[in-house]
């Protein structure tokens, strides 16, 4: 009888149409290495700004403009587009039925398949919950050891979840020194750094929030209308910057139209911004049980992906999130709270003529409640 315990780790391969690095900021362009700490000019001047990948202008194939075709083998992606009668004239991405419920999935199987690609022995993050879930999975699916710095509130079932996963988990009082952490870890050979460890905060490793592009492309390809608008929870932009590129690179190729993104957040960032506050800038208030997207910065991606899109920027605070959240579990959906946000945003962006009745509208329910269970 065969040993089923018999592993061999899988291999996976860069897409040659992959050419270079960019600069979102101020376009500078790179080969395509680790650069945890986004654009090295712009690092050296201190207005931080992430990377994006650029690809070979005949790859004409939406599949040839991602990193890496074959990923960790767990199931991401084909999430549904939900029609719910009681909500006119937007349909919902059920991001929440990925592998480990929510749609950083996608990044972490685009980062881990790069991570061992790149010969790392290891991958490290700091994460509240989702990301360090998504990305300990992925590690396991692909032979890789993974750390995750998380907050000392996490919840105990969620601690559990990382552990029965195999992560080595460390927990932290400040963010300071979570961020810290892994800068620690990624300075070592054999790890890969995929979430931030810059100041300012630039966004997490180029690489896996290109597979959040795979939501702007099944999207187009379930939507009963042409998407108008696409409602979004965020806190550094990493989605909402891969769903616009996804949008755009789908413009480029077939000649689509680009959805204008409202963004949702707890507290004035990016509308701060919008308002005049540096992008760079410390925007201090409470998030409350928001904690998923919460934070006291913004970034270049978000704000790119805002302005690039002609779309806006939304709060919602943790008040008007619980009330949109018991009206979801009382019609039988589970997910968490920052996924409400996007319900009381789309009302409001109605009510205030943003979003016409006749435009079609995608809201973003980006994970489930049960983590904390």
């Amino acid at each position: 009888m065969k040993d089923v315990e018999t592993y061999t780790a899988p291999e996976f391969v860069r897409s040659p149409a992959l050419r270079a690095l960019e600069c979102i900021q101020c376009s500078a362009r790179y080969p395509v290495d680790d650069h945890p700490r986004g654009c090295p000019a712009c690092d050296a001047a201190g207005r931080n700004a992430n990377l994006f990948c650029v690809y070979d202008e005949r790859a004409d194939g939406l599949e040839d403009r991602l990193p890496y075709r074959n990923t960790p083998a767990l199931g991401e992606g084909g999430t549904p587009l939900l029609r719910l009668p009681w909500l006119a004239g937007a349909s919902v991405k059920n991001e929440a039925a990925n592998p480990t419920g929510s749609h950083k999935d996608r990044f972490a199987a685009m980062a881990v398949a790069h991570a061992a690609a790149s010969g790392f022995d290891a991958v490290a993050i700091g994460s509240s919950g989702n990301a360090g879930i998504a990305l300990a999975a992925y590690a396991a699916a692909a032979g890789l050891r993974c750390t995750v710095a998380g907050f000392s509130r996490l919840p105990e079932a969620t601690r559990q979840h990382l552990t029965d996963l195999g992560a080595d988990l460390r927990l932290f009082d400040t963010d300071r020194e979570r961020v810290g952490c892994v800068r620690e870890l990624g300075a070592r050979a054999d790890t890969l750094a995929v979430s931030n460890i810059a100041t300012p905060f630039v966004g997490c490793h180029p690489v896996g929030i290109e597979g959040y592009k795979r939501i702007s492309w099944e999207i187009a390809g379930q939507a009963p209308a042409e998407v108008r608008h696409v409602v979004l929870p965020t806190c550094r932009g990493d989605l909402a910057w891969g769903v616009h590129r996804g949008f755009c690179e789908l413009s480029a190729l077939r000649g689509t139209s680009v959805p204008r993104l409202h963004l949702v957040e707890p507290i004035p960032r990016l509308a701060a911004v919008l308002d005049g506050a540096p992008v760079t800038g410390h925007f201090p208030g409470d998030s409350g049980r928001l904690y998923s997207i919460g934070g006291h910065t913004t970034t270049v991606q978000a704000h790119r992906a805002l302005t690039g899109s002609g779309g806006s920027a939304v709060v919602v605070d943790d008040a008007a999130a619980d009330v949109w959240f018991t009206r979801l579990c009382r019609r039988g959906h589970v997910w968490e709270r920052s996924s409400a946000t996007v319900f009381a945003a789309y009302e409001r962006l109605r009510a205030d003529g943003v979003i016409g009745d006749a435009e079609h509208t995608v809201l973003l329910a980006t994970s489930h409640f049960f983590k904390g269970l």
